[in-house]
């Protein structure tokens, strides 16, 4: 056993082999904080965060006890780790011999790819993995490229503000946590503050693209001034780190501000233009210079996802204080329960598009990080009737991979509400043919190795230790060997209803973005590592999969 005990200015780590992580920090030692910061940590009726009852919150054990699991279970898992290990680093050899550094490979054409302003967003995402899959020689490989990373050279591009805080910075926050290299919190810093021009705006809601030699933003339709909800509300998580690790409250200040303003420039139900009308269901579009909702429509999927998910994510990251977070969440998943959500023809719970009074039962891969998340969520605060939730989303979620001789899901699908034959009549006739034969019409029939649905299964198997979460990644696994590994790495495929190994044809997308790396491989991988590799009770994960430690004790104070 290797153990190595870093000191930092506000994190002990204590690394137990290649793999595992443990955060050991004591809650009662944290150094004296330097400013009072209460942005977030009152209710929506003005009392502040109750201490103690966050601390009992908190220390509740979520993670399943795996001291059960027989030699001959542990045997198989530590098998499939092997094997999803060697996927990786298939993969990563072909990024490695075509495009070390760059942002992406393009696998067929064996070429790099600029879409992340060139600064190594694969090897950025990637770097947690390589240090819990023991990969120490390629991970301080990466930690020489990340040394030398010039963030004020953006490739020509403008920088998509939202997915440069999850990809970067929050891949460099996690790298440091488990590291404790500083090169990695300053390059997270030294990113981070070139972002922050980006809420330079009247409101101090952020641009959604950002020229980052100028600091001039835009959105990314140019001559509006829209955004989504996501785009606005996935900073919380990477932010509130920032100002811990720095003592510099900026960071989660402006996160913060980001929800003041929503819920103050858009009141609920006040006024007949008013587009915010069932409470915590937040419309997807956003002007971010009025700060007002400017459409009705309400989702979970894409454009609203993470938005909700870093709710309740930062509210356990800052050690279960930010009780505002908190209430918001639990209004909207009540919202949700209540009006998001329709059963199928087939028997299965949906999530779909709300607009008022309408409901559209249509739903994307994206709304499968929710039966994960709400799990988590669940298991903290002890719902029961929220963790059933969870499960009968678990199971919708995963009959759109199971029903497709590939294993995979298709990126959208719109199904059939039982007693709402309208939905039937109104698809045409290609759709009418898929749900008759699957109890879904395939909206966009691809996969492009998206991790949503492998997350929330890892999260359901390592919260129940119930083997067929572990077997149904499995599942997915072996169909993504099948149906999306070519020469030099892995790819999407465009068609989930048939399989190469049955056509011996594999029809594939040239695209493996960064998260193929940091978030499917990662989440697949730990389902079969050791459970307390990023357990759920030491770590909390961000939207990206990158694991920051929930050893921070929190009281309002940076």
């Amino acid at each position: 056993m290797r153990i190595q005990l870093i000191s930092l200015c506000l994190l002990s780590l204590s690394l137990v082999n290649a793999q595992s992580v443990s955060f050991t920090t004591p809650r009662s030692k944290q150094p004296t904080a330097q400013k009072n910061i209460l942005s977030g940590m009152f209710d929506r009726y003005g009392n502040p965060a109750n201490k103690e009852r966050a601390e009992a919150l908190c220390s509740r054990t979520v993670q399943h006890d795996f001291s059960d699991e027989t030699e001959e279970d542990k045997y198989v898992r530590k098998q499939r780790a092997e094997a999803v290990k060697s996927g990786f680093l298939y993969a990563w050899d072909g990024y490695k011999k075509y495009a070390y550094g760059a942002d992406e490979i393009d696998v067929l054409n064996k070429r790099p790819k600029t879409t992340r302003n060139g600064w190594g967003a694969t090897l950025v995402d990637s770097l947690d993995v390589l240090w819990l899959m023991g990969l120490k020689d390629e991970f301080y490989r990466a930690r020489d490229f990340v040394a030398n990373i010039d963030f004020s050279k953006d490739g020509g591009q403008l920088a998509k503000v939202f997915e440069t805080n999850i990809r970067y910075v929050g891949g460099l926050l996690s790298a440091y946590e488990l590291s404790g290299d500083q090169v990695f919190l300053r390059k997270a810093v030294e990113l981070a503050d070139l972002l922050m021009p980006a809420f330079d705006t009247p409101l101090g809601l952020p641009w959604q693209m950002l020229n980052i030699t100028t600091g001039e933003g835009s959105s990314e339709t140019q001559g509006t001034t829209r955004t989504n909800l996501a785009e606005i509300g996935t900073f919380q998580m990477e932010f509130f780190r920032l100002s811990q690790l720095t003592r510099n409250a900026k960071y989660h200040e402006a996160a913060q501000n980001v929800i003041s303003v929503m819920l103050r420039m858009n009141p609920l139900g006040e006024g007949s233009e008013s587009k915010y009308t069932i409470p915590g269901m937040y419309p997807l579009n956003f002007d971010m210079i009025t700060g007002k909702f400017a459409g009705s429509t309400t989702y979970w999927g894409g454009g609203g996802d993470s938005f909700y998910e870093y709710l309740i994510k930062t509210w356990v990251l800052s050690d279960c204080m930010l009780q505002r977070d908190l209430d918001l969440w639990n209004e909207s998943i009540q919202s949700f329960q209540r009006v998001g959500v329709a059963r199928s023809t087939d028997g299965y719970l949906f999530p779909g598009l709300v607009d008022g009074t309408k409901f559209s039962p249509y739903v994307d891969t994206f709304t499968n990080f929710l039966p994960g998340t709400l799990g988590l969520a669940s298991r903290i605060a002890g719902s029961e009737t929220y963790f059933a939730l969870a499960e009968e989303l678990m199971e919708a979620g995963y009959s759109v991979f199971d029903k497709m001789a590939s294993s995979l899901g298709a990126e959208a699908v719109r199904f059939v509400r039982e007693n709402v034959s309208s939905d039937y009549t109104a698809l045409n006739e290609r759709a009418r043919a898929e749900v008759d034969k699957y109890a879904i019409s395939l909206e966009r029939p691809y996969y492009l190795l998206r991790p949503e649905l492998i997350e929330s299964l890892f999260y359901m198997y390592r919260l129940t230790g119930k083997s067929i979460y572990a077997d149904r990644v499995w599942k997915i696994w072996q169909g993504i060997q099948r149906n999306c590994r070519v020469e030099n790495g892995y790819v999407g495929t465009a068609n989930v209803t048939v399989d190469a190994s049955v056509t011996g044809v594999k029809d594939t997308i040239d695209s493996t973005e960064s998260f193929v790396f940091a978030e499917t491989f990662l989440y697949i991988y730990l389902t079969f590592a050791d459970q307390d590799t990023a357990s759920l009770d030491e770590v909390v994960f961000t939207t990206e999969a990158h694991p920051l430690s929930r050893a921070f004790a929190f009281d309002g104070t940076f």
